[in-house]
């Protein structure tokens, strides 16, 4: 029983994932891909971070680049991770464009809502960022942790099952 429900969500996670990343491909004249590419996550708030992949160029680089973060190039089928601004438009759509050999391809990048506070408190160096509702939720993560972790500890120490 044990076994199943751990690969039960094991392909649960798998497929959540999948749908997370979404990906795009370019095409040429024929409707054939040329090369793929993918943007994830699809959804981000200005300062947040992304992770842009390309696969099947055949030159040594593709170029990245899209209103909302640097230019940026991908080097040998290698994925790069990158900042959005954190002035950008919460709210909006930004196209991220790909360019392979002459070919381009675009994926989109929605932007949510509010700036991350807490990628602005990682970049800073500081936890200044976070608000009280935010601390005392993670020391209720924590604590919870702790608690489930000591329980199956006794319980495992105590012969039950």
């Amino acid at each position: 029983m044990r076994l199943t429900s751990i690969g039960s969500v094991a392909l649960l996670s798998a497929a959540v994932l999948s749908l997370a990343v979404p990906a795009a491909t370019a095409r040429d004249g024929s409707g054939v891909p040329s090369f793929g590419f993918t943007v994830s996550p699809g959804s981000v708030a200005p300062g947040g971070r992304v992770t842009l992949g390309a696969t099947g160029c055949g030159a040594p680089g593709v170029n990245v680049s899209s209103g909302a973060f640097r230019p940026v190039t991908l080097h040998h089928g290698r994925s790069a991770t990158v900042v959005v601004d954190p002035g950008a438009r919460a709210g909006a759509r930004y196209d991220v464009t790909f360019a392979c050999e002459g070919r381009k391809g675009t994926a989109p990048l929605l932007l949510s809502g509010a700036p991350d506070k807490r990628i602005r408190a990682v970049l800073s160096g500081s936890l200044t960022d976070l608000d009280t509702t935010e601390l005392v939720a993670g020391g209720v993560l924590i604590a919870a942790a702790l608690g489930g972790v000591l329980h199956l500890r006794r319980r495992a120490s105590h012969g039950a099952s």
